[in-house]
């Protein structure tokens, strides 16, 4: 039997807003897919499935598979917690004979029950504190892992906030239960300081207006980041204002005006401007964007990618990108501890 099985619109944009690590979204928008029996699949396939499953929820807790769905090179393979309390899918790659991916879907309401104490009264607490005028409510939360993917976290939990503007909020099992946010804001909810900020960095950078249509924040609570982040209409431009200090942090305009890779690597495969001519250029807008002055800094060329520095300790250093036509469209402030 086939049949087309579709992502529903409210998580397709949840994906899009948060930016979802890719592997928890394991069925294609639209894909013909052929069913299966559950009893079809090897024992030892099985038994993969079931460890997989049993790592995130423990083994004394009862589940049971439902459904498979062949999608060509892997199997999907659903179902559920015999109490109810959440729904479960799995991708098995056929190829590579492994488990690729691992979710399970909790009802809010089964918070006490799936995650332990200590690691609930952190995640509330982090959810109060992220915005006293705006504290995050969750309608759902999952548990994930996805080993093989590239970007991280790849073994976490991950909550999905209620209301008209989407939020996230992730804990990162590999990194010590590491916390990071981030909430979409309308633009009305933005302090008009910060967002006058972000409309005079794109002018100053790209010489027009930008009218910006998306503001959220984001923060990082183990690495110290915390800053707002507002972008154009087509998500081209962002500029970055520390949520801390209101400083901007980086900025960048559209200016990709390469075709593909190996146009990029033809054209920067030397230097497009001298240290003396980088720093020439650059200075006017360190100090302006940043206050930082680069008189006695090094230059240091990777590609279109211009590094401003200096060898004395405690001294931040700025990134600066330029395209084929010259332009530097990119501008971004590095602290000397290693934070943007």
């Amino acid at each position: 039997m086939l049949k087309f099985r579709w992502i529903s619109a409210v998580v397709v944009l949840i994906f899009v807003a948060t930016a979802l690590p890719v592997q928890a979204a394991t069925i294609p928008a639209a894909a013909e897919t052929t069913d299966k029996q559950v009893g079809s699949l090897t024992p030892t396939v099985v038994s993969r499935l079931e460890k997989a499953v049993q790592e995130l929820i423990g083994s004394k807790t009862a589940f049971q598979f439902d459904d498979v769905t062949d999608m060509g090179k892997t199997w999907i393979v659903e179902g559920g917690l015999e109490d109810g309390t959440a729904t479960l899918q799995t991708e098995y790659n056929k190829e590579k004979n492994r488990v690729d991916s691992t979710t399970i879907r909790y009802k809010i309401s089964s918070l006490g029950k799936a995650m332990n104490a200590p690691l609930k009264t952190k995640v509330l607490n982090s959810a109060k504190a992220f915005d006293s005028k705006r504290p995050l409510q969750f309608e759902a939360f999952w548990r994930v892992k996805s080993p093989y993917q590239s970007n991280k976290p790849s073994n976490y939990w991950v909550f999905w906030g209620s209301g008209e503007q989407a939020s996230s909020l992730y804990v990162d099992v590999d990194r010590g239960n590491a916390i990071t946010i981030n909430a979409d804001y309308a633009l009305k909810q933005v302090d008009p300081l910060i967002l006058n900020r972000a409309m005079n960095t794109f002018k100053r950078v790209s010489g027009q207006p930008i009218k910006v249509q998306h503001a959220s924040r984001y923060k990082d609570e183990t690495k110290g980041l915390s800053y707002w982040s507002f972008e154009d209409a087509n998500e081209a431009s962002e500029v970055k204002i520390s949520a801390v200090t209101g400083k901007v942090l980086a900025v960048s305009t559209y200016g990709v005006d390469w075709n593909d890779d190996a146009d990029f690597k033809k054209t920067f495969a030397s230097p497009k401007y001298t240290a003396s001519e980088a720093l020439k250029l650059v200075k006017p807008k360190a100090q302006m964007l940043f206050n930082i002055n680069l008189t006695g800094y090094k230059v240091k060329v990777q590609g279109n990618q211009y590094t401003f520095y200096k060898q004395q300790k405690g001294t931040d250093s700025i990134v600066a990108k330029v395209n084929k036509k010259g332009t530097f469209y990119a501008y971004s402030l590095h602290s000397s501890d290693g934070k943007m």
